[in-house]
């Protein structure tokens, strides 16, 4: 789920909430930034989908639009996973955008509450996680790492600044 809320002052011609008349959500699904690592028993992923937001308001005859990043993270259990076993994912695909106007906000200065939109982008994706097994002469499977699980300290990641960023 790709989520935020934009303060109604992003939009230039949008100084009240009940001049909103729709709201245009375009996701870029070319340009998403996205990185999964596997912790023990989960698959953590996140990203930043870009998006054009396009506001139309009451009496200005063209829309408000804004060019924007929307964070997403999820995790997926997946029993058994290690950090040493194979990650594969589809590209993500979009399921729904839902956008409620009306949703308070603090604004830029950090010292009071304004008028925004929430934008929720629901995204959908495979994984697929593996591991590398070998078969004994008896034809029983085998771990190659059986120690792929242990772990020494709690994992942590830095991921590459998006593009553009």
């Amino acid at each position: 789920m790709a989520e935020t809320t934009l303060p109604i002052t992003l939009f230039p011609n949008l100084l009240d909430i009940a001049d909103l008349v729709s709201v245009n959500v375009v996701p870029n699904l070319d340009e998403i930034t996205q990185n999964a690592r596997i912790i023990k028993d989960k698959v953590v992923n996140i990203g930043l989908v870009p998006a054009t937001i396009s506001v139309t308001i009451d009496g200005v005859a063209a829309p408000d639009v804004i060019t924007t990043t929307i964070p997403f993270q999820a995790h997926t259990d997946f029993f058994g996973a290690c950090p040493q076993d194979m990650l594969q994912e589809t590209p993500l695909e979009v399921e729904g955008i839902f956008t409620q106007p009306g949703v308070e906000v603090v604004n830029a200065a950090g010292t009071g509450l304004v008028d925004g939109i929430l934008v929720k982008i629901v995204l959908r994706t495979q994984i697929t996680v593996t591991r590398q097994v070998i078969k004994d002469q008896q034809g029983n499977v085998c771990e190659i790492n059986p120690n792929r699980c242990e772990i020494t300290d709690t994992p942590s990641f830095t991921f590459p600044t998006p593009n553009g960023g």
